[in-house]
């Protein structure tokens, strides 16, 4: 199965040899026409913000390859031949911002009870002997004190900080998989196409889903895709 990136090397190449410079290729995806299956890639300008979906971007190029033999069939210009076919389809996004924040809040809240309970609770044999002789108890400006809490408040902040860090790590490369699945998802739906003859249209809303998702800005997405089940 081919890399993903092999088709935008060829409209790199390409792209150069129209003089586009101003124009950036994103990340392939598949089109459908008369039963047949293709890569489609969308151009847009560099000064584009595809990533704020108020923007409704366009793209202003599109290039269609054929995943029989990777080469381009279709370098088109949006005014010249337009990959929407009828009434441009409205996007619906996941409110995906909204779930990883949560994901994000309910992750370190169980990750600090975790640490809490393990620093607090689970100490060295060294320590707990020292602890029980203490009584767990340590007196403090006049005041008798819970040693334990004590020892855990000498590190609470930074204990805080190292989970949020953490939890940011995790969060970053959870984001980062959507496209590694989703290149995983286009190479098994172009392997089935190419040996079966089949176009997994459920496979391809999938793919539809992220792109909406991860081109938040980029408008005509569902329409590029052509498939009948929008």
């Amino acid at each position: 199965m081919n890399n993903l990136d092999t088709y935008l090397n060829l409209v790199n190449e390409v792209k150069k040899e129209k003089g586009l410079d101003n124009y950036i290729p994103l990340y392939p995806m598949l089109r459908v026409e008369d039963g047949k299956l293709f890569v489609a890639v969308l151009l847009v300008k560099e000064t584009d913000n595809i990533w704020n979906s108020e923007e409704a971007i366009k793209a202003s190029y599109w290039v269609l390859i054929d995943v029989n033999d990777n080469k381009i069939i279709e370098f088109n210009k949006i005014d010249d031949k337009d990959y929407v076919n009828g009434e441009l389809i409205n996007k619906e996004l996941n409110d995906h911002k909204k779930e990883m924040s949560m994901y994000f809040v309910d992750k370190t809240l169980k990750y600090k009870e975790y640490l809490i309970n393990d620093i607090k609770n689970d100490n060295l044999p060294l320590q707990n002997k020292v602890i029980e002789s203490l009584n767990n108890e340590i007196e403090i400006d006049g005041e008798k004190v819970n040693l334990k809490e004590y020892l855990f408040a000498n590190i609470e902040s930074e204990v805080s900080n190292k989970i949020n860090e953490l939890v940011d790590l995790i969060m970053k490369e959870k984001y980062n998989s959507i496209i590694v699945l989703y290149e995983v998802l286009v190479k098994t739906i172009i392997t089935d196409y190419k040996n079966k003859n089949v176009i997994d249209e459920d496979k391809i809303n999938l793919c539809i889903e992220i792109m909406n998702n991860y081109y938040e800005g980029v408008s005509g997405i569902n329409n590029l895709f052509n498939i009948s089940n929008k």
